[in-house]
């Protein structure tokens, strides 16, 4: 980690880039990272620092060199987290690391020597711009062959003493790799955390963008944001005009990473996909022949979402709902052109499920004929979205698309 000044938090926001797991298994996918994500954020210009979330690379730590390189190109501060794949260990298999899961399983150890060496230390804390930012490990081992989310309790005594000595008006923000919303006991977290309510939440691991207030047992709650992953499905799917992969999301959501301006007030949420105009921020569907779904990335459990469409006066309400992204539906139907031989093997195919996406908003029209007929009438015509929850605020266009083998 570049070394940081504790500067004043001044009349401009600070703004900082939250990104997720780049995850780069070869040389390969590493080029794909430095003509893709990297060369993104060494381009921006209204960036003050970068935080990466874990999972540099996929279980080979020489890739850790290279990419150490990378990082120091950005022309701001960054700083990292370390997540499972990043970790030394000490059992091959046909020449090459085996993965962090088979590891443990298998008994091997694991350190983080090379982290530790080429990245920076695994537990660290910094103020930069007025922010108090904690960069912790917190891959835990958990028995002889597995690993959790957690802290061990020597990370929860230092943890405690950075808070205490945070002011109580002072932003903090906590980073990890596995969400804190997957520990398997929150009470001892909470308690250190109630000591500085005004602590946000960052991590990745999931490959799928998400936010929620995560409810603690004695009944603190926080704003938690999973950033998704700069490479997405793992670095699969058709390749864009530049030779990059798609590698759509689990939850419906091009690869993508949050930023987050940081003032005296509080702080402000938005989010860019990598590669893309800054003014997409979604996706919007006739589904079924009546229904409006819309995919909102970056969007929060708690946002509220309003529509109008064209030849309409009056916004409508559009309700989140729990299921699948139309994205993966079209990525399964996709999957189900390849050739079946070998076909999870094709560098084509994205390992899709159609799970519900924590950021689906859609409503069914069946019942309202003068807004049905708009709605019918407006494909491939521009809706305009209204999106808010208390930490974002956005207001774009989008262009209305038919979803297939969509169920309601």
């Amino acid at each position: 980690m570049l070394l940081l000044a504790a500067l004043p938090l001044g009349a401009q926001p600070l703004r900082v880039a939250f990104v997720g797991d780049p995850q780069v298994d070869d040389e390969t996918e590493l080029g794909y990272a430095r003509r893709s994500v990297y060369a993104e954020l060494r381009a921006r210009k209204d960036i003050d620092l970068a935080i990466f979330l874990g999972d540099m690379v996929n279980d080979d730590v020489s890739l850790l060199v290279p990419t150490r390189a990378i990082l120091d190109s950005l022309p701001y501060p960054w700083a990292c987290v370390p997540g499972n794949h990043d970790r030394d260990f000490y059992g091959l298999k046909k020449g090459r690391a085996i993965s962090f899961d088979r590891s443990v399983q298998e008994g091997k150890a694991r350190d983080m020597a090379s982290y530790s060496r080429i990245i920076g230390a695994p537990d660290t804390s910094f103020v930069m711009g007025g922010i108090r930012f904690i960069m912790m490990d917190d891959v835990r081992k958990k028995g002889k062959n597995d690993y959790e989310g957690g802290f061990r309790e020597d990370q929860k005594a230092w943890l405690s003493r950075v808070l205490s000595d945070t002011p109580d008006a002072m932003q903090a923000v906590l980073c990890a790799h596995i969400p804190f919303s997957e520990f398997k006991a929150l009470d001892s977290l909470e308690i250190i955390l109630s000591k500085h309510p005004r602590t946000m939440l960052m991590c990745g691991h999931t490959h799928t963008m998400a936010r929620h207030t995560l409810e603690f047992p004695g009944g603190l709650a926080l704003e938690e944001v999973l950033a998704g992953a700069a490479c997405g499905s793992w670095w699969r799917g058709r390749p864009d005009e530049h030779g990059i992969p798609s590698a759509t999301q689990g939850c419906g959501a091009p690869r993508s990473y949050y930023l987050a301006d940081f003032s005296r007030k509080g702080y402000k949420l938005d989010y860019k996909v990598i590669g893309r105009p800054a003014a997409e921020k979604g996706s919007a569907w006739i589904a079924d022949s009546t229904r409006l779904v819309l995919n909102i990335y970056g969007g929060s459990t708690s946002g509220k979402v309003r529509v109008k469409l064209p030849g309409c006066r009056r916004w409508i309400d559009v309700p989140l709902r729990k299921e699948p992204a139309p994205e993966a539906f079209e990525v399964v139907a996709f999957n189900k052109t390849l050739p079946r031989q070998r076909r999870s093997r094709n560098p084509l195919y994205i390992p899709m499920r159609t799970a519900d996406s924590p950021h689906i908003w859609a409503v069914n029209l069946k019942n309202d004929p003068v807004l049905l007929e708009a709605l019918l009438k407006s494909e491939s015509k521009k809706i305009k979205i209204r999106y808010e929850d208390p930490s974002m605020k956005l207001r774009f266009l989008l262009s209305l698309r038919t979803a297939s083998n969509h169920k309601d």
